[in-house]
């Protein structure tokens, strides 16, 4: 396996999303493996670093990679990014998604829907509602029906199917 360092530098004045994509090619110029890397929510004036990996040739001969594609997106001012990167970083805790897991807030949408994964499946997010407000009165108890038990019940707990004398009198008698 080869590997490619990518580094992108935001020069712009607002943080951004860069989607760069490389391909590496054989001794022939033979693409061999087209590589997608995602650097999501680059701050104005920083630098971001990510390693694309790549397949050896078979033939043992050179590998060269080819820039394939470089996108600038704005990160939309909309709703605060750091809402969205918690969520994420819940997500991932939870293991709902794996680290590293693109993402980003879906352009020109109201209300504002998200994306993670895949671009072009946006979500929006679900308001919580608020906790229903306290009742003073606690709720009605349920009426539990007493059971009716066959025969005479003994004060050791022991149910008999007697009725009459001597009913119990080896369990300490008739529980009242």
């Amino acid at each position: 396996m080869s590997a490619v360092d990518i580094t992108v530098k935001n020069t712009g004045t607002s943080e951004a999303n860069y989607y760069v994509t490389v391909e590496f090619l054989d001794s022939e110029q033979h693409s061999l493996a087209t590589e997608y890397t995602y650097f999501g929510h680059v701050s104005a004036s920083a630098t971001m670093s990510r390693t694309a990996y790549g397949v050896v040739p078979t033939d043992g001969r050179g590998l060269a990679v080819r820039l394939v594609e470089v996108k600038r997106e704005v990160v939309p001012t909309k709703a605060p990014a750091s809402a969205l990167d918690t969520a994420m970083d819940l997500f991932v805790e939870q293991g709902l998604v794996p680290a590293g897991t693109p993402y980003g807030d879906c352009p020109d949408t109201t209300p504002q829907a998200y994306w993670i994964g895949d671009r072009g499946n946006c979500w929006t997010a679900v308001n919580t509602l608020p906790p229903l407000p306290a009742t003073s009165a606690p709720p009605p108890a349920l009426a539990v029906p007493t059971p009716t038990l066959p025969g005479t019940v003994c004060r050791d707990g022991r149910v008999s199917g007697s009725t009459g004398r001597g009913t119990c009198s080896h369990h300490g008698g008739i529980a009242r």
